[in-house]
């Protein structure tokens, strides 16, 4: 604050006569007093070079003079500076950010009539200007990074010298306006990241994935340009939009700002009891639109506080399987501070705007499939039919994430993965063979992954509307994300707010027959087949109940009972004795 300080005081201070003895401003008036004697006599042909450093974008820069300096006859000695009618400064040595805005507004309507005007186009790092001596005003606009500029209070003065100096500032130093500081540019931007869930980062690639069913929480924070209090444009409007494969929960929706909970009261959010922003829940999405001025300034950067904007949404069985992923998207509104006003509507987007600009970041989760062939012997050795495998999370096959069944070519695929370490088990054997007790690890990942496999794939569609009274409840939903129905007792689905899920479609594709494995590939595969078969045997032969058996089991049982009778006869003979 006191660099700023020293900042402004240095804009119009040494000996100005604007900082001397100064009482009254009246618009289109002479102000000022004349000045003493100086060493170098002030002169009409007296020119300095005002600078403007740290510019960014390339913009365009338009120069307004807003006070001018008479002399006396020949155009010798300071007498007084002149205004522009409707400009000028309480307090000469500490112009506010509001003055300074205020005045700029008026020279870009029109309503003040500049003494010239100056346009420099595709400004580079610094702007410098040869001015005389004078007030001016800088506003800049049209920054190629969006990169946005309150106007810049700019001065050539003499020293008590009576030698020309001219101002040179810093885009990136402030303004003060009462107890506040507001920077001359400020950079607007938002940065969307996914924070928890069950995901795994894929530091080879920093792409990151889920499977079906699992909840992602993501993270928004917009930074907003440093408005001064009368701004016209105060625009700071969020729309967030998910892809088809996330169900995104309107409910999970939360603001905090510098780490403080924001209450929210259906679609308002509130602090300190004031409302700061208000929301609308979209088709697969939200609309966020805050108040500015609700805002708690923070004087440590200098800028209203960044909100943090979290919410969450489920991989549902519309996700698609690598490739393109499944994208969220985020696009932050901010106006530019001299031009329209101020967005409203929070159910519109401020697209067409005037003087609305826009930011946008995204999140793509990715997913995959799992497959596997299942083999017999003899005449099944190729592929056996009908087996059914669990898919698990861990090496001790507790966590089951899906069920697959073998087709006729004895290929499964399970599509409820994302990247990471998977078991594979088999839970029913096809018929005539023994159960395959063993579990079989197959990892997914971006680096070697199937871009095609045989098999087959099932889609199917489900409702939670019985199609007709003898439907047959198959599953349950929540969140459109299906599940089994023995996943959850009817009391625990009640419970948890799962509905009753029936048979819709049902569409099953036939995958091509060739199996390739392509090594450090692009995000254009989410298909990974395990190398090992996993085989089965036939069950044991047992001796049957009829045929041979039936001779075998009586033969033996009539030799049994016949040596049995010759024992006791025997035995009954010799009591006899």
């Amino acid at each position: 604050m006191k660099n700023a300080k020293r900042i402004v005081a240095a804009l119009l201070a040494s000996s100005m006569v604007l900082g001397m003895s100064v009482t009254t401003f009246a618009a289109g008036t002479t102000v000022g007093s004349k000045q003493g004697t100086y060493e170098n006599k002030p002169d009409a042909a007296d020119r300095a070079t005002v600078k403007i450093t740290g510019i960014t974008g390339s913009p365009t820069v338009t120069l307004y003079q807003i006070a001018e300096v008479e002399y006396g006859p020949g155009n010798v000695e300071f007498v007084d500076y002149k205004w522009a009618a409707g400009a000028g400064f309480a307090d000469p040595k500490n112009p506010t950010a509001n003055e300074i805005n205020a005045i700029a507004q008026k020279l870009t309507d029109t309503t003040i009539t500049p003494i010239s005007t100056d346009t420099t186009q595709n400004v580079g790092d610094t702007y410098s200007k040869e001015v005389e001596a004078g007030v001016y005003i800088a506003v800049i606009t049209g920054a190629t990074d969006d990169k946005i500029y309150n106007p810049v209070l700019l001065t050539a003065t003499y020293d008590k010298d009576g030698k020309l100096y001219a101002s040179e500032v810093g885009s990136d130093e402030n303004y003060l306006y009462g107890s506040t500081a507001v920077a001359k540019s400020s950079m607007p931007t938002v940065d969307k990241e996914i924070k928890d869930g069950t995901f795994t980062d894929i530091s080879d690639s920093s792409k990151e994935t889920a499977s079906i069913g699992d909840v992602v929480s993501y993270e928004v924070t917009p930074k907003s340009p440093s408005y001064p209090e009368n701004a016209t444009n105060k625009t700071f409007f969020i729309s967030d939009t998910l892809s088809e494969g996330l169900t995104f929960d309107y409910s999970s929706l939360t603001v905090t700002i510098s780490g403080q909970s924001v209450v929210r009261e259906g679609d308002t959010f509130k602090l300190n009891g004031n409302v700061i922003a208000t929301a609308k829940e979209t088709a697969n999405g939200f609309n966020l639109n805050f108040d500015y001025n609700a805002l708690v300034y923070n004087e440590d950067t200098q800028a209203a506080y960044e909100p943090v904007v979290t919410y969450e949404a489920v991989i549902n069985e519309k996700a698609v399987v690598g490739g393109l992923g499944n994208p969220n998207g985020v696009i932050y509104y901010y106006g530019n501070p001299n031009e329209g006003d101020t967005w409203k509507p929070v159910d519109e987007k401020p697209d067409q705007a005037p003087g609305v600009e826009t930011k946008e970041d995204t999140e793509t989760v990715y997913t995959y499939q799992l497959a596997f062939i299942k083999t017999g012997e003899g005449e099944d050795a190729d592929g056996l039919a009908g087996a059914v495998f669990g898919i698990y999370k861990d090496e001790n096959c507790t966590e089951l994430i899906d069920k697959v069944t073998t087709n006729e070519k004895g290929y499964a695929v399970s599509t409820n993965v994302g990247a990471g370490d998977y078991w594979v088990k088999e839970l029913v054997a096809p018929e005539g063979y023994s159960l395959n007790d063993k579990a079989y690890k197959i990892t997914a990942n971006w680096k070697t992954a199937t871009t095609t496999v045989t098999g087959t794939v099932t889609d199917r569609t489900y409702t939670t509307e019985s199609p007709s009274k003898d439907a047959v409840q198959v599953g349950w939903i929540k969140n459109g994300v299906f599940y089994a129905l023995d996943e959850f007792t009817k009391e625990e689905a009640v419970s948890g707010g799962y509905q009753e899920a029936y048979l819709d479609s049902e569409n099953t594709t036939t995958l091509p027959s060739e199996t390739t494995v392509t090594e450090n590939q692009d995000a254009g595969s989410g298909t990974v087949m395990l190398g090992d078969k996993i085989p089965n045997t036939h069950l044991t032969k047992l001796p049957g109940t009829g045929g041979i058996g039936t001779t075998v089991f009586t033969v033996g049982g009539c030799m049994i009972m016949i040596a049995a009778a010759g024992f006791y006869f025997a035995s009954r003979k010799k009591e006899n004795r």
